[in-house]
C-alpha cells in the first residue's frame, strides 16, 4: 500500500494511514481555532482551561457526558470528518510520539507526571505509527518542531508555576 502525501504539507503526516484508530477523539482538548480557519459556529462547543494556553480559556469541542469522548464520535468513526477542526486535520499521533523522542527526559517527565497532557494508548499508538510510516517511507512527513516547541512551553510553565 502506498499512501500520497496531500497537497497541503501542513498535514503531511496524515498521509500515514491511522487503520481507523479514533483514540484522539477521546481527548479532552480538541481546541478550535479561528486563526487556523475554524469557524466557531460550525461546531457545538464550549470554553475550556487549557495547559496548552495558561491562563486562558480557549473554544473546544463538546464532550459526550456519558463517555468524555468527543461529541462528534459515532460508533463508524468521526461524523464531521470532512469539516475537522483544524487541530483534527494537523493531529497525529505519530508526530506525538516523535517529538517526545526530540525532548529531554526531564521536561518528558514534567509532561507524564502532569496527567492531562499525555494520553498512554495514544502515545504507543503513536510508536505504532511512526513505524508504519518508516515501513512506508514516510515518516520524513512527521514535522515534529511546532509539538516540540509546545510541550516545551507546557512542562518549562508548569515546572515554574505558571499554570
Amino acid at each position: 500500500m502506498t499512501a500520497t502525501p496531500p497537497a497541503d504539507p501542513r498535514f503531511a503526516a496524515n498521509a500515514i494511514p491511522c487503520d481507523g484508530c479514533t483514540l484522539c477523539c477521546f481527548n479532552e482538548q480538541v481546541i478550535l481555532r479561528p486563526e487556523a480557519g475554524d469557524v466557531l459556529e460550525d461546531f457545538d462547543w464550549e470554553y475550556i482551561a487549557s495547559d496548552l494556553y495558561p491562563g486562558q480559556r480557549v473554544p473546544a469541542l463538546k464532550r459526550d457526558p456519558a463517555t468524555g469522548h468527543c461529541v462528534y464520535l459515532t460508533e463508524t468513526g468521526c461524523s464531521i470528518h470532512e469539516r475537522a477542526p483544524a487541530i483534527c486535520r494537523r493531529y497525529h499521533c505519530a508526530r506525538t510520539f516523535k517529538a517526545l523522542g526530540r525532548m529531554s527526559r526531564s521536561r518528558r517527565d514534567i509532561l507524564w507526571a502532569m496527567g492531562n497532557v499525555l494520553d498512554r494508548a495514544q502515545v504507543e499508538r503513536g510508536r505504532d505509527r511512526l513505524q508504519r510510516a518508516r515501513e512506508l517511507g514516510l515518516d520524513h512527513l512527521i514535522d515534529t518542531d511546532a509539538q516540540v516547541r509546545a510541550f516545551e512551553r507546557i512542562a518549562d510553565a508548569h515546572k515554574s508555576g505558571r499554570r
